[in-house]
């Protein structure tokens, strides 16, 4: 149990590193992808809602301590964000891959429509701005961040487990 603790938490520090310092540079017209919603997404397949939970708190809150948004407008996206993910636990239900990249476009659909109607909310504007950012950032954002989420179904596929060191 401990080497998964420190396994998850070596993940989440790679990510905030690669997420502040390289992918700005791999960003396409200012869309860069979210490796720490990525990795939310998995560890919260493994682990369930409860433990998502708690580490979509966090994360959020260290994102938020971090940047200019609202104190805990990102905990509070990446906190319901992880419970939803961890709603389709491994341990409950297997899902297809499919199914998974489904899942993790929904979820980042969540994340950033809660992440906007708070904005919305703060600053008084409408709901058609939550669907317009909705349509305009979150969608290619998602489908970027697809990419780096299909990596570990590649390793999975292309080098099978007795191959691995």
């Amino acid at each position: 149990m401990r080497t998964n603790i420190l396994k998850w938490a070596g993940i989440f520090l790679l990510c905030v590193v690669l997420q502040t310092t390289v992918v700005p540079l791999i960003g396409l017209s200012g869309i860069t992808p979210d490796l720490l919603m990525v990795a939310l997404f998995f560890f919260a397949l493994k682990t369930g809602q409860m433990t998502a939970v708690w580490v979509g708190f966090f994360l959020g809150l260290g994102q938020d301590l971090f940047s200019t948004s609202i104190l805990g407008q990102n905990a509070l996206s990446k906190t319901i964000a992880g419970y939803f993910a961890g709603f389709f636990n491994e341990r409950v239900m297997r899902v297809d891959i499919v199914f998974q990249i489904v899942l993790l476009l929904v979820t980042f659909f969540l994340n950033d429509a809660i992440y906007f109607i708070v904005q919305v909310v703060i600053a008084g504007g409408g709901t058609g701005k939550v669907v317009h950012d909705l349509a305009v950032a979150t969608v290619p954002r998602a489908l970027y961040s697809l990419l780096f989420a299909l990596l570990p179904y590649i390793r999975e596929r292309f080098m099978p487990t007795s191959s691995r060191r």
